[in-house]
């Protein structure tokens, strides 16, 4: 029996496709987590109790971290086996789909408050510090309420190949679907028009604004929004083809779009590394956010 364990471990490390992914993840770990460590670091140092912008960089930091924090568990699952057990496949899964719905949240409430307090300051005034902080604590528990089905269908799984597999276990098609558009709409039908909107009005109105800081500060909310809107569609756009060809039936396309599900799922990850370069970038203009020179 171990000699057949041994065999089958060393298989899924020599398969070209866990090796490549494995790799993806790998870089991920060691780019994201220290860039994102230092963000943290940078923000807490930095933060005002007037300065609600970095409070919301703050939140998409952490929630980029706590995915990226489990990447070597998931690695390790690539390139041998899930030996973690049932219990902890549905936690880990459940904190990964967490930290990626408060992201998408984070961003899509940055859009809107840069929107409001740059073109529209009087009725962004009227939120209250504890309004605000109560906008950031409702972020984080919308999305564990919005992704708690991950903990229902999250199993560990005999493949074909005789290895172990923690993930999504649907009892029935309709199962699937549902999952699927459940997605699609929080995270892409609702989401992205508002991003788009605010992005484009943001844009177009922000010119007007006379303080070089805000224009600063602006164009680093905007670069945010695009760069999370170039990794997340083709994942989405992959959602809805899976929900149409299981709709349809076909078997053949179906397969490919799995697969290309695997792969736009990996953009995802990599958006989470990418954030703390374009803070990079911006670290003048957050200190002097956070220092009082703009209200963000």
């Amino acid at each position: 029996m171990q000699q057949d364990s041994s065999s089958t471990n060393t298989s899924l490390s020599d398969s070209p496709a866990n090796l490549a992914a494995s790799s993806v993840l790998g870089l991920c770990f060691a780019l994201g987590v220290p860039g994102n460590i230092a963000v943290l670091v940078l923000l807490s140092r930095w933060l005002k109790g007037g300065s609600f912008t970095p409070k919301l960089l703050l939140s998409l930091a952490v929630s980029d971290l706590m995915a990226l924090l489990l990447l070597p568990v998931w690695i390790y699952a690539l390139l041998h086996d899930w030996v973690f057990g049932l219990v902890w496949c549905k936690i880990l899964s459940y904190i990964v789909y967490w930290s990626l719905y408060c992201s998408v949240l984070s961003v899509t409430l940055l859009s809107v408050q840069r929107y409001v307090q740059v073109l529209h300051p009087q009725k962004w005034a009227k939120l209250r510090e504890h309004g605000l902080n109560g906008l950031v604590c409702g972020i984080w528990i919308l999305s564990g309420v919005l992704c708690c089905y991950a903990l229902i269908q999250r199993r560990v799984k005999l493949e074909k190949d005789g290895h172990f597999r923690c993930g999504a276990h649907y009892r029935n098609i309709s199962e699937i679907v549902a999952t699927l558009s459940w997605e699609t709409l929080v995270l892409f039908v609702f989401a992205f028009p508002v991003l788009v909107y605010f992005y484009v009005r943001l844009h177009r109105g922000v010119s007007q604004s006379a303080s070089l800081n805000t224009h600063r500060m602006t164009k680093l909310v905007i670069r945010i929004v695009a760069t999370f809107f170039i990794f997340w569609l083709p994942y989405h756009i992959t959602n809805i083809v899976l929900i149409i060809t299981i709709l349809l039936g076909h078997e053949n396309v179906l397969r490919f779009a799995e697969a290309g599900r695997e792969i736009t799922g990996s953009l995802v990850v990599i958006n989470s590394c990418v954030n703390p370069f374009i803070y990079a970038f911006s670290a003048r203009v957050l200190r002097q956010s956070t220092s009082g020179t703009d209200t963000a």
